[in-house]
């Protein structure tokens, strides 16, 4: 009989909830792990008028123009491996130099912080 780990009586807090209140101090633990930073994400772009969905590759501090956006990568994280799998980026999204969307997107929840866009949907991949 495989024995039941005790109650530590710690609170787990999410990646999620460390990376949008960006606390990476020693209270922000999630029990052992803490976000790893990595150096890009694969971003999944589905073209709505088309139905045509493309795969980029996109580097933490670079950017790619797809169509008429430009998608910036400025960080980007992910779990580590005694937690559940998820990447999360912060991306700034512009089109015509207007930024439209600047914000957290996650791997696992794409509907968190949802891009919106007449034409393009963006999230990240596993």
């Amino acid at each position: 009989m495989a024995a039941v780990p005790e109650k530590s009586g710690k609170t787990r807090k999410s990646l999620k909830e460390i990376i949008q209140n960006d606390d990476f101090g020693e209270e922000s633990s999630i029990w052992e792990s803490q976000p790893i930073e990595i150096g890009g994400v694969k971003l999944q772009i589905l073209d709505k008028i088309s139905g045509k969905v493309y795969q980029e590759n996109i580097k933490k501090n670079s950017s790619i123009n797809f169509g008429p956006i430009k998608i910036k990568l400025k960080k980007c994280f992910k779990n580590g491996p005694e937690d559940d799998k998820e990447i999360s980026a912060l991306l700034e999204i512009s089109e015509e130099n207007r930024v439209i969307f600047s914000n957290w997107l996650f791997a696992s929840s794409p509907s968190v912080n949802l891009f919106s866009h007449p034409v393009y949907d963006v999230r990240i991949e596993f």
